[in-house]
């Protein structure tokens, strides 16, 4: 056949994807016909990637052109380097693809010499990175068809361990006992197992390889290390070979090596045999102390079980021990800490230094480390002193700032009250000053910025629309939607000199566009900010100049009156304390524009947490009944819910005196007292996606939701304090003001934690609260009930030290919810996402900070609610739960029965919760 025969014979065998036919075909090339088909190369495969008919993106390729074309030049380039580089191309070896057939591409290199081919098969398999390589199957076809010897190269081990196998493999031999030194052959025999019967690799190493190369394989491999899925395979191996004592006899350092820090399975298997062989005295010690060092309290018991037999044998080494006892102190297994205290006071006769012991007993928890304690130390009584509870914060006098400090920054609710106090005082005694003084700390930049929202959710943004006002009367033109419209002329102008759109079509187009700019500068002034109208084109300037948008939107001169309008929210979104405060700020801004500011505040506090003295309170309403006016509404609600609960029986009569329209309000608050706290009631339901249902404890599941409610307080009459003693009917998304609610509920500590627990535990992310409004909570007075309960349990969980403080205040001004507390930490950590286990070192600090008789209570009911019910599985936090519980009822002197804990000290067996319960029990119920 001639050049252009062969060539044109090759081609059409490839474009019509014939794999069959170029296997068969390609062998049977003369050197000369390989040379004339190799040459073609380059342009058959450019024809292929440009032809309009070619599918060389197509996901399907494993028969396709790239298994074709890997044939064609394999078979045909001279030299095994360049095959290499062709059949590694990238093209013919796309990501998504499979295989390509190994067995067609062996016969169509079937008619090469036997070294190219074993050449080739190396050069491939040294190309190998991973087992799922694409041309795994072909090396390893090629190996095993020239009967190579495989390349010292660690990919191709696990490669080989993945691929699928075959009868009597000739690259067992070879690649077999390299299993032990090759990173990855591990992770690709991680599934062989033991039982029923070893598979087939376990069989096949343990019947191939000789015992001794396996044993001496698998104990390199531990001490190279890994993972448990790295070297499970070798630790099954190694346990399918069974080491006798004489094939261990010469590894026991290496064995002594792995019990400290491999991983688990290992260092068991290393146990066994280090168990089973002759050490001597020091080797054993070693050996103990590597394993009561391990975390497994599995491994540590026998390591302690070990000690313990040694010891009986040979009682004077208890020395040698010390240090795997001072390990196991510190394990965080019961079980283990228990053992390694009886072991210790068992052996306690041979100790001739304790102090070790001793130092180390701080690991242990207090209950155990007394038992070592009174051993070892001569006169201890273990009398437990308590620290101190802090003194209960007294809240200082209420600040007087002046109008340097305050808002815009981001301040505290103090801050703005005193702001505020100042700004009304000053717009009456020295308005122009005040309007000096403002003008300077709140410029015009902050125009474009306020007043284009909508709403202003912010006390913060309150506060600049006040001091604006001051400055600039009637400024604020508004929200945008309330803006009266302009009418604007349509222009059809060319885009630029030279080029112009045509048509109405363009036309239209260019109007639209221009009316969307001018609607969009007179609307929104602030993107002047950003976009300034003299860095715009001639022609929009011109425009936008027509349609009066330089007009200042800010002068209430030259503009019309807008609709009806506030800045509120929608109040239904708020918390109800939030909208309280919002409509108290808007109300203070509506008599600014109305240039009806009351000549002082009535609700500014005497005292930093809110509290408002009645005295004072008298003074205010006699000097707005002096000036002639009324104080504001919402100032005198808000004043009437920062006075104490039970004011002095002279102090209506004294308001009736004063004879103005708030006065006669306040005598009527006097004469009634304060509303009483709300009873606030928490009920549990159950999330479970399309709809919500009552919780039930029979069924464990943490999707539980805390629905706070409290029943209606009899009305006072003021729509707004009302409106604020009603629970909320659903949960409030806008909270923005949180750090206020206790400030203006000062004497309801339970109402602004009622209002703060509202949606705390729901089936969405939690809302926005932080540490801080518990620490402002326990500032406030009055009564503490289940809201405030439910604060502190969340914050405990969550927090977990910085919540003491709070508890500690709590504690010290008598209003801890201790028993609710405990109740709702336990329901916490059984029905809700939220852990109950990390509080448990929180509540023993507030112990040891002088509240453990309040934090026994709270343990005693935690544990009511937490410890597992009959049949459900108790866990670690169970047992530390009861573990602190003990040492805590110790230092409190507490006695009681607890029937859950009663109910698993009874329970047969010796599990760490069952010995935990029997030890609280037995103290509880002790008769003296």
């Amino acid at each position: 056949m001639t050049s252009d025969d062969i060539r044109t014979e090759i081609r059409n065998l490839v474009l019509h994807h014939d794999a069959e036919g170029l296997a068969s075909r390609l062998p049977k090339l003369t050197d000369a016909e390989r040379a004339t088909v190799a040459a073609e190369l380059p342009s058959l495969l450019a024809e292929l990637r440009e032809g309009p008919l070619s599918d060389w993106d197509a996901f399907d390729q494993v028969t396709g052109r790239s298994e074709v074309l890997m044939m064609v030049g394999a078979a045909t380039i001279p030299g095994s380097a360049g095959a290499t580089t062709w059949l590694m191309k990238r093209d013919l070896n796309p990501r998504w693809s499979g295989a390509p057939s190994p067995h067609r591409l062996v016969k169509a290199l079937s008619g090469r010499p036997v070294a190219w081919r074993a050449d080739l098969a190396v050069r491939l398999a040294r190309r190998i990175r991973r087992p799922d390589d694409r041309i795994v199957p072909l090396a390893l076809a090629l190996l095993r068809d020239g009967e190579a010897t495989p390349p010292d190269h660690e990919p191709l081990v696990a490669a080989w361990l993945s691929a699928v196998g075959v009868a009597k493999d000739p690259l067992t031999p070879h690649l077999l006992p390299k299993i032990f030194e090759a990173a990855g052959a591990g992770r690709a025999l991680v599934n062989e197992t033991l039982t029923p019967k070893p598979s087939r690799w376990l069989a096949l190493a343990a019947r191939t390889l000789p015992r001794e190369q396996i044993i001496t394989g698998c104990v390199s491999r531990f001490l190279l290390g890994g993972d448990v899925r790295d070297l499970r395979f070798f630790v099954r191996l190694h346990t399918l070979v069974a080491p006798t004592p004489e094939e261990s006899a010469g590894r026991l350092r290496d064995y002594l090596r792995l019990l400290p820090a491999a991983p688990g399975p290992v260092a068991e298997l290393a146990w066994q045999q280090v168990r089973q062989a002759r050490l001597d005295p020091a080797d054993v010690a070693e050996a103990i102390e590597a394993m009561t060092f391990r975390q497994e309290a599995k491994l540590a018991v026998k390591g302690l079980t070990w000690l313990d037999r040694d010891l009986r044998h040979h009682p004077e080494r208890v020395a040698d021990h010390v240090t795997a006892l001072t390990n196991a102190y510190a394990h965080t297994s019961h079980e283990v800490r228990d053992r390694a205290v009886t072991l210790t006071l068992k052996h306690a006769g041979h100790l001739t230094d304790p102090a070790p012991i001793l130092e180390a007993a701080e690991l242990l928890p207090p209950a155990s480390a007394r038992q070592l304690l009174e051993r070892f130390t001569e006169g201890w009584t273990g009398d437990f002193t308590p620290g101190r509870l802090p003194e209960a914060t007294i809240p200082g006098p209420f600040p007087t700032s002046g109008l340097e400090s305050g808002p815009p920054e981001e301040i505290g609710w103090i801050d703005i009250e005193a702001w505020l106090a100042a700004v009304t005082r000053e717009a009456h005694t020295n308005p122009d000053s005040l309007k000096e003084t403002l003008a300077r700390r709140f410029g015009e930049h902050l125009r474009p910025v306020l007043y284009d929202w909508p709403t202003w959710q912010s006390p913060r943004d309150w506060c600049t629309a006040l001091a604006r006002e001051l400055v600039n009367p009637g400024e604020d033109p508004g929200p945008p939607m309330s803006r009266p419209p302009r009418q604007r002329p349509s222009y059809r102008k060319t885009i630029f000199e030279g080029q112009s759109l045509s048509g109405g079509l363009g036309e239209a187009l260019y109007d639209s566009m221009v009316n969307v700019a001018a609607t969009a500068f007179q609307l929104f002034p602030g993107l002047r900010t950003v976009v300034p109208l003299h860095e715009m084109p001639d022609y929009f300037q011109e425009v936008l100049r027509t349609v009066d948008v330089q007009t200042d939107l800010y002068d209430p001169t030259g503009r019309p009156a807008p609709a009806p309008w506030n800045r509120l929210p929608r109040l239904r979104e708020c918390a109800r304390p939030h909208a309280f405060l919002l409509s108290r700020l808007d109300e203070l801004l509506r008599a600014a524009k109305a240039g009806a500011l009351p000549p002082v505040l009535l609700a500014t506090p005497t005292r930093a947490d809110g509290h408002l003295d009645p005295e004072t309170l008298l003074d205010r309403l006699a000097m707005c009944a002096h000036s002639g006016g009324e104080p504001l509404p919402l100032d005198l609600e808000q004043a009437l819910l920062r006075l104490p609960p039970d004011p002095a029986p002279d102090l209506a009569v004294r308001a009736q005196g004063i004879g103005s329209a708030a006065a006669a309000v306040v005598a009527r608050w006097f004469e009634r007292g304060a509303p009483p706290p709300p009873e606030v009631e928490l009920t549990w339901t159950l999330d479970l996606g399309s709809h919500v249902v009552p919780y039930d404890d029979r069924v464990l599941d943490q999707r539980g939701i805390a629905n706070v409610s409290w029943r209606p307080v009899e009305p006072t009459g003021l729509a707004h304090i009302d409106a604020l003693l009603t629970a909320p009917e659903m949960r409030p998304f806008r909270r923005l003001s949180r750090d206020f609610w206790p400030g203006m509920t000062p004497h309801h500590r339970e109402l602004a934690a009622a209002h703060l627990a509202f949606g705390l535990i729901d089936r969405f992310d939690p809302p926005d609260i932080a540490i801080d409004d518990l620490r402002d909570l326990t500032l406030a007075e009055g009564a503490s009930g289940p809201a405030t309960a439910l604060v502190l349990a969340y914050f405990l969980t969550v927090e977990g030290d910085d919540a003491v403080p709070s508890l500690l205040q709590l504690a010290a001004k008598g209003a801890l919810p201790a028993a609710e507390t405990g109740r709702l930490l336990g329901l916490l950590g059984r029905r809700t996402r939220y852990e109950a286990g990390p509080a448990l070192p929180s509540l023993e600090l507030a112990a040891k900070q002088g509240a453990h008789a309040e934090v026994w209570t709270i343990l005693r009911h935690f544990l009511a609610s937490f410890l597992p019910g009959e049949g459900e599985r108790a866990q670690r936090p169970h047992t530390d739960a009861v573990v602190l519980a003990t040492d805590i009822a110790m230092w409190a002197g507490a006695r009681g029965e607890i029937p859950e804990v009663a109910a698993h000290a009874r329970k047969p067996g010796s599990t760490s919760l069952t010995r935990a319960c029997r030890s609280l029990h037995q103290f509880l119920t002790r008769e003296t």
